[in-house]
């Protein structure tokens, strides 16, 4: 017995030492409670305690960033050593069986048995749950159940093992549950009545048997007093749950468990504070019911939280140097290519407006530099050529400077068509840049320089193109290789036949090693000896999608190539193949993840700016106060224009803002009367969505609605709402159910949009 007062003493120090620890991370109310019963689910020595941590957190599981199975098996492995020969369970290990504890026992058995399908201890948990049911049968006084067996039947047992019933199997037409039923309200309570009626709610749905509409509206009642200890609150809270769809009442009882909450060392949980003539302090009862409540309010985690295709693009961002611009390498020197093709992946990734401004900054000064260069030199420069296409991307460079470009680029020509080296002559790269720059600065491919590029590229090989040498009579094309001729069939492509091609094509498809394409396919080693080249993500990126134009298909290679580099390590700190990466996982379609959650860990510890058109300046005056009731003062109001910039609340029209730029994943179309979210139609009327979006440097919660529907709007803020959000989008809808024009908290719905 000294053992049992022990542990049962642990729940009282926990506390204390709990409360008195910091919180070290965003916690959602459900992640904090799981973390309680995982730590201290089997603390207080007793058997209810035990199986209701069980119950709890087999109703988590799915609903929580954590694999829950481990911690239920260990738990239930420990429940079923306690099992006496019997087949009951005691209220300690060891003591007596009586029906109380064992009907626990077996709620939580049953919930349990499903986390040991496929392996051997599936059968040990079935034959614990059997002939515990057995006792649980052989125990009953006439109709209903005492505390032990062959005692004087009272409430309290027969609920719970009404309860433990139900839930393995038995309904209410079963004649030992509907005799008991019968029985039920006629026995002995000797338990507080609001205990008591969320008990018999619990027990009643367990069997199936139907309830008074009025005894759901009694438990409404009693939760939106004050008269409750946090243990009735919780399971009156729960059995609310179990009666009740979605509807924002329900989120507003969650909120009222969530005032009462205690918190500290990344654990959330609730006690009971101890009335004469018991001396202790409760802690899993009140925390599992609280947990089963929230968990009927919380959806499923989607099963793929990983994105197999995810593109890289944290990582590439964090490349970026203070000037601006990206190095060849993550620290190294900004460089024009690779700040170029870095630009491009951030495009594809999520909006970044900051980002992309601090880079064309730097652009825009390095270009006139090069320019510079460029003359001095009379040569075209890689870093002119890039630094041009770039700012032409974006759009840059009015009319003017881009005549004038024309001009610079035709005035370091050797010769017609011709660009290149002083002391090494024309040059197949140099006059590939050319090429391509004069046609994307709007040069016609009749134009003589364009129509004699062409001619002289196509003329001076067959088989690919790298460092051309001509001596005398005799030109030679030394160093034939992938980058280069890559560079030339792009710059040709807008102007030349596949036929004209042909011969190129089919050289660089033979450099292709198993993996994807290198510098080049085989090279000398230092003894002389013949070496396979490595293939780049850069290079096996860009010969894989200009392949693809022209019908050769290495798609699906290219991608478990990228993947798999991604994934290893063999990018890292390297902007041009991370960059490259980023390009090609785009084309899949696979922009970062985002979900709801982490726009509600953001709300929990970061800054928000809430953003809207000057008509919504209302709406969004009365949300910020209702967001710094329940998070803290961290939100300021912004115009619309701030909604790329750091963490944003944007409370807007349906076709006010593109969400897809925000999240690809949701495919929103708003025409008439109703709502096209992900291929599922929700009428307009009176709804609003919720839709999380992601840009470099934060994250988004988008409100969207018709001005008409702002009251709903304030309501998901009023009653904190945003602390359970979870999933990809949540459809909120009101329907005026009682026809009297006000919105009831009982008549708006927040529908998870898988």
């Amino acid at each position: 017995m000294m053992k049992r007062r022990a542990l049962k003493l642990i729940p009282i120090i926990l506390i204390g030492l709990i409360v008195l620890a910091p919180l070290t991370m965003a916690l959602s109310i459900t992640e904090g409670s799981v973390n309680f019963l995982r730590e201290f689910g089997d603390s207080s020595g007793q058997i209810r305690g035990l199986s209701l941590s069980i119950v709890a957190l087999a109703e988590a599981s799915g609903k929580v960033n954590q694999d829950l199975t481990p911690k239920i098996r260990e738990l239930t492995r420990e429940l079923i050593s306690y099992q006496n020969p019997d087949g009951g369970w005691g209220y300690f290990p060891g003591s007596v069986s009586n029906v109380l504890d064992t009907s626990y026992a077996l709620i939580a058995l049953s919930k349990a048995q499903k986390y040991f399908e496929g392996i051997d201890d599936f059968f040990t948990v079935d034959d614990a749950r059997k002939s515990g049911i057995q006792f649980l049968l052989n125990s009953r006084t006439g109709n209903a159940w005492g505390y032990v067996s062959e005692s004087i039947p009272m409430f309290y047992p027969t609920v719970l093992a009404l309860w433990a019933l139900g839930e393995n199997g038995y309904s209410s037409s079963n004649p030992v549950v509907s005799s008991a039923i019968d029985t039920l309200d006629d026995l002995p309570m000797y338990l507080d009545e609001y205990t008591a009626l969320g008990l018999r709610l619990i027990a009643f749905k367990a069997v199936g048997k139907p309830v008074n509409a009025s005894e759901v509206e009694r438990v409404m009642a009693l939760l939106d007093g004050n008269d409750l200890s946090p243990t009735q609150r919780a399971i009156l809270t729960y059995a609310m749950t179990l009666y009740s769809e979605p509807t924002f009442e329900v989120v507003a009882m969650i909120a009222r468990l969530d005032q009462i909450k205690h918190t500290g060392a990344n654990m959330i949980f609730w006690a009971d504070t101890p009335k004469y003539p018991i001396s202790i302090t409760d802690t899993l009862t009140p925390t599992a019911y609280a947990l089963l409540a929230i968990t009927k309010l919380v959806p499923p985690i989607r099963e793929v939280a990983v994105n197999p295709n995810e593109m890289p693009c944290d990582q590439l961002i964090s490349y970026q140097n203070p000037d601006g611009g990206w190095g060849i390498y993550k620290g190294s020197p900004s460089n024009e290519k690779a700040t170029y093709y870095a630009l491009l992946a951030v495009e594809a990734c999520y909006p970044a407006p900051t980002v992309v401004e601090k880079a064309l900054n730097w652009t825009e000064n390095k270009f006139k530099e090069d320019e510079k260069v460029v003359l001095n030199e009379s040569r075209l420069t890689v870093g002119y050529y890039y630094a041009l296409m770039t700012l032409l991307h974006f759009n840059r460079l009015n009319e003017s400077e881009k005549e004038h470009a024309v001009e610079v680029i035709k005035s370091v020509k050797l010769d017609r068509g011709k660009w290149g080296i002083a002391d090494l002559g024309p040059q197949p790269s140099e006059t590939a840049m050319a090429l391509s720059a004069l046609l994307a600065l709007g040069v016609e491919a009749s134009d003589p320089d364009v129509v004699a590029a062409k001619n002289w590229l196509l003329s001076i090989s067959s088989t690919g193109w790298g460092l051309y040498y001509q001596s005398g009579l005799y030109p030679m094309m030394i160093d034939i290789n992938v980058l280069d001729t890559i560079t030339v069939l792009k710059a040709l492509e807008p102007i030349a036949t596949k036929s004209e091609l042909e011969s190129h094509l089919q050289w660089l498809i033979s450099q292709r090693t198993e993996k994807g394409w290198p510098y080049s396919k085989e090279y000398a080693g230092a003894n002389g000896t013949s070496l396979l080249g490595m293939p780049r993500v850069d290079l096996t990126v860009d010969a894989t999608l200009l392949l693809l134009r022209y019908g050769f298909d290495y798609t699906q290679q290219t991608l478990e190539f990228v993947k798999s580099a991604r994934d290893s390590g063999l990018i890292t700190n390297d902007t041009l193949e991370t960059a490259f990466a980023v390009i090609y996982l785009s084309s899949f379609n696979k922009m970062p993840m985002v979900d709801l959650s982490n726009v509600r860990n953001a709300l929990e510890t970061s800054t928000f700016n809430v953003v809207c058109p000057g008509d919504r300046v209302g709406d969004a005056r009365e949300i910020i106060d209702y967001l710094r009731e329940t998070f803290g003062y961290r939100f300021d109001l912004g115009p619309l224009s701030l909604m790329g910039e750091g963490n944003a609340i944007v409370l807007a029209g349906f076709n006010d803002v593109n969400v897809s730029s925000y999240n690809r994943y949701m495919a929103l179309d708003v025409s008439g009367n109703s709502i096209e979210l992900n291929n599922s139609t929700y009428p307009r009327r009176n709804t609003v969505l919720l839709i999380p979006g992601r840009t470099a440097d934060g994250v988004i919660l988008f409100v969207l609605y018709d001005k008409d529907s702002s009251e709903i709007a304030k309501l998901i803020f009023k009653i904190g709402y945003p602390k359970y959000m979870q999933g990809p989008a949540v459809v909120v809808h009101y329907e005026d159910r009682n026809g009297d024009g006000k919105i009831g908290l009982n008549e708006v719905t927040a529908k998870t949009v898988g």
